[in-house]
This record gives C-alpha cells, sequence and structure tokens, in this order.
C-alpha cells in the first residue's frame, strides 16, 4: 500500500532540488555521467513526477477543469504524433528534438501535486524565497568565472562554470518580482529592509547579466515596466532601488569599471551598446557590431521561408530534422552544427507548422487570460499574497519566453522545466479563485519568513 502522502512529498522534494539544480549550475546539473551513457536528471524527475500522476486522480480533474492545460494537452498530443513519425528516419535525434513538447509534462506533474498535496504550494514559496540569498551570491560568481579555466563535468567537455547569461538575468528579475509581490505583502517592517537590499542585488545582478545577453535585458525591462505598474505600494522602493543603481552606474562609467567576461566586457558602454542593438533592422550593413544578430536573422529568414512551402506549413519538418544544419550554419566558426533556429518560438513553428505555432499562442493567451482574471478575483478578496504569486507567475512566464525568443533555451530543461512547472503552478492555483474556497490564515511560509 503506497503512502500517497509520503510520495507526493517526496516528489515535490524531487522537483524542487531539480529546479535548484538548474537555478545554481544550470548546463552543468542538465545530467548524470556514467562513462559513455549520459542520464539525464529532468527526465529522471519527470518519470517520478508522472508516476504521480498516474497514481493520483487530481491529474484527471486538474484537465477537466483548467482550459490552458486542455490546449496544452494537444499541443502535447500533436507533438507526441509528430516525433513518433520521425524516430523511423532521425532516430534518437526525433526524441531529443521532442523536448519542445515533452517538458510540458512537468505542468501536469506539477499542478497535480498541488492539487493532491495541499503542503505543495507552501512548500514552493518558503523554498524560493530562501534560495534568493544564495542565488545573488552564486549568479554572480559565475558570471565572472564563466571563462576562467575549470574542470570539466565527468566525461563531457562542459565546464562546471557553464551557466548561459540570459538564465541568470532572467532570474535575477524574476526574484526581484517576487520579493516585490509576493514577500513583501506578509512581511514586517524589518524583513522590508532585507528585502530592499536584496532586490538592489537582484537588479545589479541584472545588469551584469544584461551586457551579456540581450534576451534578458528586454525581458528584465519589460518585468519592470509590469511591476511598476501593478505593484503601486512598491514604487516609492523601486524609485529608490532604480535610483541607486542608476548611481552605481554613473560611479562605474566615472571611472571607466571594466570587467572581461564570457562573452563581452562588463561596462557601462557595452550595456549602452546592447539596449542601443535591440533596435535591429533588416539591412545587413546597419546590424550591430558583433555580426550575432545578423546571423540569427538570416537563418531566421531561410527557416521560415523553407518551412511556408506547400508540403510543410501545416505540420513542419517534424522532430529530428536538423533545422540549422539543413542551411549549414554552426555554432561558430569551426563550432559543432545547431539543431534549431536559435528562436524556440520559431522552432515550434518549423517542427509543428501554423497547427502548433497556432496552438502555442492559443495555449499561452487562455493561461494569462484564466490567470489575469483569478489574480483579480483574489486581489478583491483581500488574498494579495496569492494574487502577487499568479502575477508573478504571468512575468515569469513572460521573461522566460522572451529570452526564448533570442536563444533556444526552451528546448532545454534549465529553461524549461522552470517555464512548465510555473505554468502548472499558476493554473492549479487560478482553479481556487473560481471556487471562492479562500484559506484566511496566512501561509506557513509566510511566517518561517518573517520570524512572527
Amino acid at each position: 500500500m503506497v503512502d500517497r502522502d509520503a510520495l507526493y512529498q517526496r516528489v515535490a522534494y524531487l522537483l524542487l532540488l531539480l529546479m535548484g539544480g538548474y537555478l545554481f549550475f544550470d548546463r552543468a546539473f542538465a545530467w548524470f555521467h556514467v562513462p559513455g551513457t549520459p542520464i539525464f536528471i529532468g527526465e529522471v524527475v519527470l518519470g517520478a513526477g508522472l508516476f504521480v500522476v498516474y497514481k493520483s486522480r487530481k491529474s484527471v480533474v486538474f484537465i477537466r477543469r483548467s482550459p490552458a492545460m486542455q490546449l496544452l494537452v494537444v499541443f502535447m498530443a500533436f507533438g507526441l504524433v509528430l516525433t513518433l513519425a520521425g524516430v523511423g528516419e532521425h532516430g534518437q535525434d526525433a526524441l531529443r528534438d521532442g523536448a519542445l513538447w515533452y517538458y510540458g509534462l512537468f505542468a501536469l506533474v506539477t499542478g497535480t501535486l498541488f492539487m493532491a498535496w495541499q503542503p505543495a504550494y507552501d512548500l514552493f514559496l518558503r523554498w524560493y524565497t530562501k534560495v534568493i540569498p544564495a542565488f545573488l551570491i552564486v549568479g554572480l560568481a559565475r558570471l565572472v568565472l564563466a571563462n576562467r579555466p575549470s574542470w570539466l563535468v565527468p566525461d563531457s567537455d562542459v565546464p562546471i562554470t557553464s551557466h548561459k547569461p540570459g538564465n541568470i538575468g532572467v532570474h535575477a528579475i524574476l526574484l526581484v518580482a517576487f520579493l516585490i509581490l509576493v514577500v513583501a505583502p506578509g512581511a514586517t517592517r524589518k524583513d522590508a529592509v532585507r528585502n530592499a537590499v536584496l532586490g538592489v542585488g537582484g537588479l545589479i545582478l541584472v545588469v551584469i547579466a544584461g551586457t551579456q545577453n540581450r534576451g534578458a535585458m528586454l525581458a528584465a525591462a519589460l518585468v519592470l515596466i509590469w511591476l511598476f505598474f501593478s505593484a503601486r505600494r512598491a514604487r516609492p522602493l523601486m524609485g529608490g532601488a532604480i535610483a541607486l543603481l542608476i548611481g552605481a552606474l554613473l560611479l562605474a562609467f566615472a571611472v571607466d569599471l571594466t570587467v572581461e567576461l564570457e562573452r563581452r566586457e562588463f561596462s557601462v558602454a557595452q550595456l549602452w551598446d546592447n539596449i542601443v542593438t535591440l533596435q535591429i533592422q533588416n539591412d545587413s550593413e546597419e546590424l550591430v557590431n558583433d555580426g550575432t544578430v545578423a546571423w540569427r536573422l538570416k537563418l531566421w529568414d531561410l527557416v521560415v521561408d523553407d518551412t511556408l512551402t506547400a508540403e510543410r506549413f501545416l505540420s513542419g519538418f517534424g522532430f529530428g530534422t536538423n533545422l540549422a544544419g539543413r542551411f549549414g550554419f554552426v555554432a561558430g566558426g569551426d563550432g559543432p552544427e545547431l539543431r534549431n533556429p536559435h528562436n524556440s518560438h520559431l522552432s515550434v513553428m518549423a517542427r509543428m507548422g501554423l497547427t502548433g505555432i497556432g496552438l502555442w499562442i492559443l495555449l499561452w493567451v487562455v493561461w494569462y487570460r484564466t490567470l489575469w482574471k483569478a489574480a483579480r478575483k483574489f486581489r478583491y478578496a483581500g488574498q494579495d499574497q496569492k494574487s502577487g504569486f499568479l502575477t508573478w507567475s504571468m512575468m515569469a512566464a513572460t521573461a522566460l519566453l522572451i529570452n526564448g525568443i533570442f536563444d533556444p533555451s526552451l528546448e532545454s530543461p534549465q529553461a524549461a522545466v522552470w517555464l512548465w512547472t510555473i505554468f502548472g503552478a499558476g493554473a492549479v492555483l487560478a482553479l481556487d479563485a473560481n471556487t471562492g474556497h479562500w484559506r484566511e490564515r496566512r501561509p506557513s511560509w509566510a511566517e518561517t519568513v518573517t520570524g512572527e
């Protein structure tokens, strides 16, 4: 006889361990290395999560009550059909490319856990609140050490310091938003000072990562604007933090502070250059100096033109075809062939055609609309923390989706597991707003954080 609560608890801790591993170590945490046989940690945890889905009837209830989940199931089913069709010709490559849709199963696992085991929601919030200070330190260290010689992950060519700056920048702005929207409503005055310090640290990390990655910088800018209009009580605090940040940047400019990082130097001039070059034009002669935008645009144009042909526009290339290698694109001058068009949303369209991209857009529209309405209901009911969590979920998904425009991040577990876990958590919490059965007590995680 399986103790279901014990099972749910173990899987919840496994999921948090997985998310923490990707948060702190990125690619270096992606797999175990038995010599010659990489074992992907995300897939192992997903298997444990699907066992929970199998053992709990709540998974069926979750899908039946959530229109966003229904659309996600259809999207994944279409992806499964295309993947199975590609296995015969492309073998393991088709399964690997299928990560674009099958990581969506983490949304089903998360939603089922939240419905079947009530402490899961509090556990997630308590855990995330506690790891914020550690991530600020580790994130900064990994940005600084990214281009320094380091040990490799056993049986691989991946340095243990390998970490995409875009992922660091996205997580940095997410922790700032979380502090303002979720932690601040239940914090004491003493905790407010602590949160302000952590928030400033998060903004500094965003700026440093923004010099290395335009996607993270754009995502952070949009989240900050969204925060300004949605968190009215926090505007004075946000204004003070941004003023301090601007002062620090002016000081760095005055002393000509320059630090060599992995891809580009950290300097005010480099940050400004990234801001200016976000205004991309199609004329290749007017593109940015480093050329990274030029080759992306050329690759995107070729993939779109090849996808929108009579034989491919409905279902795309399917899974297994090397979309970048098809046109001779490689990672750098002599690097390995890229498999995808360096844009996760374009990958959806190329691999799943107009049918797939239509489902992709629709499921996100429905998800955002559902969470937006639920957040308003919670706010009117005086449930500020739940309303804040749903708003944070929408901001988090937005930042991750934007980063997926500039990088094939949603095909990798480091970003995809976070995205779909947030999708499932937001979707299941939104269901509570429609029932009207809200808990009046403060969640236990808030009592732990504030020390009351």
